[in-house]
């Protein structure tokens, strides 16, 4: 196999002689083209063909393929060889950080989640694969977050719960050590408990109990056995058995995701995805085998009102995680594919639409209060099901929507009659704005643009820096406002440094139109504070807050 960035290749013989190895990781530009040759009778079946999706572009004669990373970052293979993938756009630890921030984001709204009241429906898809939201949540909690597993093992260890384990055992006379009044009393309900002393001047009947049991018997007798309560510290605790049994449960989901990814049939796994699956696998073993477990037997039920699990420090992290996990697979709001794109290729186009997404969703979150999260129900008379979108609803009948798609019409022949569709959003085809603010019958649309006609990123300068918009997706904004009833202003949301508003005909307020507002991540994914700002201009105006 050899790699270029051209498509001229040396014969096989001259390669033979003149053979250059790759470098232990070979790196690549994103936005740039290569070509890959086989040399042999076959292409190796590692190689994923262009209809696959990935990075092939398109296959000539003679073994040849154009290759392409657009809108991706970070690490990949080709076969055997690694490859780390460079960004103009968006460095590899910054792609890190809005994922981390996205993750966090998501486990919130996971933890909002409700099913809309008096709506049954049924899952457009049966058993709908979470392979790869799982393991971003795992990854969050058990790698990137404070305390990590190792810190979570070390504040569990530290400071376990342990319980004071009371019993009751018969011993003989002779080896109780301290009893109690009522244990006393006890030695008194069976006569089998007592021996006959030999006569009145046995060592035993001179002792006050020995006086006391002649005078209301008449019998030179005394006790044999007696009930003793003994006391001792156990860590098989039920929330110690939780403990034990989530962590096994998630050392089954690690192998099961390490199966279930690298069984796709994609051609690779992600290095980044296998190493911490290996990782994560590998500090869980090594938790569950300290000596502490030894002691802990199995879970007979989940004790969910246990402030152990909810307060200390160290179990209070994975109760949380496990209730996320649990509540995960009833989330339907939000599409698998995209997350497979952001965790596996890396794609940026995606990332950056979901970080928008949260960051239009805090300044609503800072300005009203959220009343309901649920996914979007499609209104199809004949059938309903979830669609992979968001719902949320705050005070004041204020809602945030996310990939919400707007159906077309049916449309007519020239001449003939409107066949208008009153529940349609659209007058001509469906449209799929990204990010959708409703007031009584009023719509503001962002629209998050990463990358421009053809798959061309924004400023293709040398240096890679963006400043200004792109006319076609003005141009789409148009199309929102003209096509989707009720649209008063539609802007897109873009990596870049400047903005523009076109107010439209009579607007009455700045939002009233089209325009473009640059939204860029600066450190730990925090958007860049003016450009937050333009965005809460823009929406405090809808809504009338200003």
């Amino acid at each position: 196999m050899a790699v270029a960035d051209s498509p001229t290749f040396p014969a096989q013989e001259d390669v033979a002689i003149d053979c250059q190895c790759y470098p232990q990781i070979l790196t690549l530009q994103d936005w740039q083209t290569y070509f890959v040759k086989f040399y042999g009778e076959s292409v190796p079946d590692f190689f994923p063909k262009p209809e696959a999706g990935l990075y092939t572009q398109r296959s000539f004669p003679g073994q040849l393929f154009e290759i392409s990373f657009r809108n991706t970052v970070g690490r990949t293979r080709i076969g055997s060889v690694s490859v780390r993938v460079e960004s103009r756009k968006i460095t590899e630890s910054r792609y890190e950080e809005m994922l981390s921030y996205i993750a966090d984001k998501f486990s919130n709204l996971v933890f909002s989640f409700a099913s809309p009241l008096g709506q049954n429906y049924r899952k457009e898809k049966a058993g709908k694969d979470i392979a790869y939201i799982e393991y971003l949540f795992l990854k969050k909690y058990l790698r990137d977050a404070s305390p990590n597993l190792d810190g979570i093992s070390a504040l569990i260890l530290a400071n376990p719960h342990i319980r004071l384990y009371r019993e009751f055992s018969r011993c003989s006379i002779d080896a109780i050590t301290n009893t109690q009044p009522a244990m006393l009393l006890n030695m008194f309900t069976a006569s089998d408990r007592f021996a006959p002393l030999k006569n009145e001047q046995h060592p035993l009947h001179a002792t006050n109990l020995g006086q006391k049991i002649f005078q209301k018997t008449g019998k030179n007798l005394y006790p044999t056995e007696a009930l003793e309560e003994r006391k001792h510290l156990t860590v098989d605790t039920n929330e110690n058995r939780f403990v034990k049994h989530f962590l096994q449960t998630i050392l089954r989901r690690l192998h099961g995701l390490q199966k279930d990814l690298k069984a796709d049939n994609k051609s690779y796994l992600n290095p980044d995805i296998e190493q911490n699956l290996d990782k994560m696998t590998k500090g869980i073993a090594a938790f569950l085998a300290d000596p502490f477990w030894h002691d802990v037997g199995r879970m007979v039920f989940i004790p969910v009102s246990s402030q152990v699990l909810h307060r200390r420090e160290g179990y209070r992290h994975l109760f949380q995680l496990y209730s996320l996990l649990q509540l995960t697979t009833k989330c339907d709001f939000f599409n698998k594919d995209d997350f497979e794109n952001l965790l596996e290729t890396k794609d940026t186009p995606t990332l950056f639409e979901y970080w928008s997404f949260f960051v239009v969703k805090k300044v609503l979150d800072d300005l009203l209060k959220p009343k309901s999260c649920g996914a979007i129900i499609s209104v199809n008379p004949l059938q309903q099901h979830v669609e992979a979108g968001l719902c949320i609803k705050y005070e004041d009948n204020i809602t945030l929507w996310f990939n919400k798609t707007y159906s077309g019409a049916s449309g007519c022949q020239p001449g003939g009659s409107i066949a208008w569709n009153e529940r349609s959003g659209s007058y001509s085809h469906n449209f799929r704005p990204d990010i959708v603010i409703e007031n009584e019958g009023k719509l503001l649309i962002f629209d998050a643009k990463f990358k421009g006609k053809r798959g061309g990123f924004y400023g293709e300068d040398e240096d890679g820096s963006t400043f200004s918009w792109k006319d076609e997706d003005i141009d789409k904004m148009h199309c929102y406002r003209e096509a989707i009833k009720g649209v008063t202003g539609a802007y897109i949301l873009y990596p870049g440094d400047n903005e523009v508003v076109y107010q439209s005909h009579n607007a009455t307020g700045s939002y009233e139109g089209v325009g473009a507002l640059p939204l860029k991540p600066e450190a730990r994914a925090r958007p860049v504070q003016q450009h937050l700002n333009n965005v809460r201009l823009i929406v405090e105006e809808f809504l009338n807050l200003s």
